[in-house]
């Protein structure tokens, strides 16, 4: 913790003992947020010796409303919450106008990373990508997009150039879209002066509920390996696997390393952590597709649509070993204590583990001493897709007793992706003349899963509907993700009533919230030439779903409009083809409405006085689930309703601002909503007696 923790810890407790000796008392209150100075001094950037810190940075609001993300801050707090529970020390957890641009900027640009981001070992910051013209690279590239001016709304790469890790940061996540992509990745690397890793996504990503920061966190580390749980990921085993979980079709994950062996970095308490590697001005990606064919382009036109109802299977230990066993594990079974999961693990000598849903019988394999880990070893892969594809559909006719995975359908061909790691140079050293290197690393086999409505097959889409199989050495499948749970049409509510492709389309453009998963903003959007289809989403495994979800799919590029360094903008593409998925049904009942009852926005507390929280819901499809948050305190808990809840001033210099009171409901659907209210917490302040002579 740095040193104006320390020192604001200590104020507001000598406050609390000059409390009861006070002559007067006063109490202050401000509209405006503000952070502490940097601290100074050699002690606030030199590596910290070992102590495991993190920081982390999100934003939940911009001006006006189509560009606020609330889950943002549940993947900036999942992360955060996981970090600390593991024995990490919080440096920084800063949100909206507290998160700056400066932060990351580097000191030779004006920036102070060097006393924020690079004297923690591991940052995220969570927070829309978008694009700017770079001066130091005197081009529009990639940027992560901010609230504040301080310094500046973007930070470009050339910003940065050389300012990550010449310190203690090892791994910098961007929770962002497009940030590393294929135009700007290259220039991304030139930030590196020691770093480790950098991770974040080549198009499109999603803001989804609860977020990839706590996914992230929860597979990096190990939860009572023999115990309960799982064992830990790699940094970049949790990033892939994270996406596979949360992410609809199409993600691309992309990681970014200085040196090969960097890939094989744990972090710290979990396994072993590469040293810290040189620049060169060569660099490694590697790339992971949250993989599913394309969904099915139909013709018929429908004005309503069958309700599908999500049916979990039965959950005992005869299906959890059925599966274990496929895989060839057969140690006991492992539960999470909050009943979530179950686990079955491989032996000594191997690192096989499979996680089954507790709730949904969905399970993932994973192989994690083969899969997405030790990139620098030679693989003898399939000869051509077509042989990895067929080796999957060998091995699924083998074990044609694990649940659900004959369910897809079997005219739509499996996408087929190679995913390697590759070589890259900065665009300082792009014309080296030695050939650049690739190391392929496994198969990845996606399948599309239909229901059929009237004789014409919709697709399900979303994390939850995909089945992913991963092949790697010899042709071994080292992984296996399936989340092909049972569906029937509802018998009590038959149908719901259908916007059209063009009352959907209008509907995103007014309001960005009526898409399942939250896309990036974009200055522009315009669909491509491909039709917008209707289709069924299917939430992650790991979140609560009654009903499938109909969606319109429409496909369209992101333009953002960047300065272009001549007093003038210019469209830049932020991702091409990107998949936008609009709740279908026709009704302002379709998606859930949340309310926050009480207390009213502008509420002021005294110092030590407790709130009662109470919110309520309206649409969507009940029951509902409650959360209730504060940017400062973190989560308060669950359930329509606290009494004494205890909240924080934002003590973090001279003036107090509001503590926003956050409220999210989650339908039986795994839509989601949020309501919010500012609450000042006023902090004593003893006055001295004045002597007037």
């Amino acid at each position: 913790m740095h040193g104006n923790g320390w020192s604001t810890r200590r104020l507001l407790a000598v406050c609390l003992a000059l409390l009861s000796l006070a002559l007067s008392m006063a109490f202050v209150s401000g509209a405006e947020q503000e952070r502490p100075q940097a601290p100074t001094g050699a002690d606030a950037t030199l590596d910290d010796g070992g102590t495991a810190e993190f920081g982390i940075e999100w934003i939940t609001d911009w001006p006006g409303t189509a560009d606020d993300r609330a889950n943002w801050y549940y993947s900036a707090n999942g992360l955060r919450g996981e970090l600390l529970d593991a024995g990490w020390l919080q440096r920084f957890f800063w949100g909206n106008s507290l998160a700056w641009e400066e932060d990351f900027k580097g000191a030779a640009s004006g920036g102070t990373e060097h006393i924020w981001i690079d004297t923690v070992d591991l940052g995220l910051m969570a927070t829309h990508g978008s694009g700017t013209w770079d001066s130091f690279w005197s081009k529009n590239l990639s940027s992560v997009y901010y609230s504040t001016n301080h310094d500046d709304l973007h930070l470009s790469p050339g910003e940065a150039y050389h300012a990550f890790g010449d310190d203690d940061l090892e791994w910098l996540a961007w929770d962002s879209c497009s940030v590393l992509d294929d135009n700007s990745a290259a220039y991304w690397y030139t930030t590196f002066d020691g770093l480790h890793l950098m991770l974040g996504f080549a198009n499109t990503m999603y803001v989804v509920y609860p977020g990839d920061g706590g996914a992230w966190g929860d597979q990096m580390r190990a939860k009572g390996w023999w115990i309960f749980g799982h064992g830990a990921k790699t940094v970049t085993q949790a990033w892939f696997t994270a996406t596979d979980d949360q992410q609809p079709s199409g993600v691309r994950a992309r990681v970014l390393a200085e040196e090969l062996d960097n890939y094989n970095d744990y972090i710290w308490g979990q396994g072993y952590v590469s040293p810290d590697p040189t620049y060169n001005g060569l660099y490694w990606y590697w790339d992971h597709v949250a993989g599913t064919p394309p969904p099915v382009q139909i013709t018929e036109e429908f004005q309503e649509l069958p309700v599908f109802l999500v049916r979990p299977r039965e959950v005992n230990e005869d299906y959890i070993r059925n599966i274990g066993q496929s895989f060839g594990l057969d140690s006991e079974i492992l539960a999470a204590p909050d009943g979530s999961a179950f686990y079955m693990v491989g032996g000594d000598d191997d690192e096989k583990q499979v996680r089954i849903d507790a709730r949904t019988g969905a399970f993932y394999y994973q192989d994690l001493g083969e899969l997405w880990t030790d990139p620098e070893r030679p693989r003898t892969l399939p000869e051509s897709a077509e042989r990895a594809a067929g080796l999957v559909h060998s091995f699924l006719a083998a074990h044609d007793n694990l649940p659900g995975v004959f369910e897809f359908n079997g005219n739509i061909p499996p996408t087929v992706y190679l995913e390697s790691a590759s070589e890259a140079a900065s665009p300082e050293t792009a014309d080296l003349r030695r050939p650049l290197a690739t190391n392929p690393t496994q198969y990845s086999v996606s399948y599309m899963r239909t229901v059929d409505v009237g004789g014409t097959q919709l697709s399900i889409v979303g994390p939850g509907s995909r089945q992913n199989v991963y092949v790697g050495d010899s042709g071994e499948v080292i992984g296996l993700k399936s989340g092909y749970v049972p569906v029937e049409i509802s018998p009590a509510r038959e149908s719901v009533p259908i916007l059209t492709s063009a009352e959907a389309w209008d509907a995103f453009l007014a309001d960005p919230s009526v898409a399942v998963a939250q896309p990036p903003t974009a200055d522009t959007y315009k669909l491509t030439d491909t039709p917008p289809t209707l289709a069924y989403y299917q939430q992650p495994t790991t979140e609560a779903q009654q009903e499938l979800i109909p969606v319109w799919v429409f496909e369209a590029d992101l333009y953002v409009t960047a300065p272009d360094g001549r007093s003038a903008t210019a469209d830049q593409l932020l991702d091409d083809n990107a998949l936008i998925y609009v709740r279908a049904e026709r009704g302002e009942g379709a998606g859930p409405v949340a309310i926050i009852d009480a207390p009213a926005d502008g509420v002021t507390l005294r110092p030590g006085q407790a709130i009662d929280l109470s919110g309520s819901a309206t649409g969507g499809t009940p029951p509902y689930t409650f959360e209730w948050s504060s940017e400062v305190n973190g989560t308060l808990g669950q359930g329509e309703a606290l009494s004494g809840v205890e909240l924080t001033a934002d003590a973090r210099a001279g003036s107090y601002g509001p503590n926003r009171v956050i409220l999210t409901v989650t339908d039986a659907n795994g839509l989601s909503a949020i309501d919010e209210v500012g609450i000042d917490v006023l902090v004593g302040n003893y006055l001295p007696t004045v002597r007037r002579d």
